[in-house]
């Protein structure tokens, strides 16, 4: 089945209304917590996925939301990336660091997936004002801050790594990566990372990007931005196995790109 987007969007626009921009630079030391080391939480990330989980559950009645928050209480809850029945994904603040310093680049992400597979997905920056929304099979869309819809439209190139502008996430990768991550570093046009999911993924699919890496694959992180690339024509596989991107897999050296012909250029680069 699918699910009315246009009612996750519009919750999306007024859960950001209602409780993160109102914190945007406006945060206070008592509305910030540190779940883990350079891991950070507001009251805005957990006050966000709060309102937004019971709008989901209404909209795909038995379903089950795994949200970023709700699983760093309990972890128990990543356990439903195996199921086969309907599950949102849902990270309320994308690139919180990013919100408590006052930095533009942040995002609310959603996504939805039946049997294992994303269906429907939406990422929202709300400091912008821009939606991309993208369903399996029927494309991927960027509404603008003047409500212009635009379809996000396949690239052709960039195809050698050598013209891409990067995004290299290394943190979580073995060690015995790091020369091959070197190796991509040294040949790409340019490498800048955004520190946030959301801006990478719509970087990419919009044309601002080419390429990215990461390795740590959490469902709320990934599985909304999988979508829009794929459906604006880009890739997202693990370099290892060669199997395309699903919330199941948890890590693995992946890359995304703009095309298949440069993922296949990258991928030449780190063998």
């Amino acid at each position: 089945m699918t699910v009315d987007f246009d009612k996750v969007s519009s919750a999306m626009r007024e859960v950001a209304e209602q409780v993160i921009m109102p914190r945007f630079r406006k945060l206070s030391a008592d509305q910030i917590e540190e779940k883990a080391k350079d891991d950070f939480v507001t009251v805005a990330d957990k006050e966000a996925e709060e309102l937004l989980t019971p709008i989901l559950l209404d909209l795909a009645p038995g379903s089950i939301v795994v949200g970023e928050e709700a699983t760093a209480v309990n972890p128990d809850l990543l356990e439903n990336v195996k199921t086969d029945g309907a599950v949102w994904y849902v990270d309320p603040i994308d690139g919180t660091s990013l919100f408590i310093e006052g930095k533009p680049d942040f995002g609310t992400m959603i996504a939805y997936a039946e049997k294992g597979e994303v269906v429907q997905s939406a990422i929202f920056l709300p400091a912008i004002n821009e939606l991309f929304l993208a369903e399996r099979g029927a494309g991927a869309f960027l509404i603008t801050a003047d409500d212009e819809t635009i379809r996000l439209q396949p690239r052709n190139g960039p195809a050698a790594v050598s013209e891409a502008r990067a995004a290299l996430y290394t943190r979580h990768f073995p060690s015995s990566w790091d020369k091959k991550l070197e190796r991509l570093r040294a040949q790409v046009m340019s490498a800048h990372s955004a520190m946030c999911s959301a801006k990478e993924y719509t970087d990419i699919a919009r044309g601002a990007k080419d390429l990215a890496t990461y390795y740590r694959m959490l469902p709320w992180d990934h599985a909304p931005g999988s979508l829009i690339l794929r459906e604006a024509g880009g890739v997202i596989r693990n370099l290892e196995t060669q199997a395309d991107y699903q919330p199941v897999h948890l890590q693995g050296p992946h890359v995304l790109a703009s095309n298949e012909e440069l993922w296949q250029a990258a991928r030449h680069v780190m063998r």
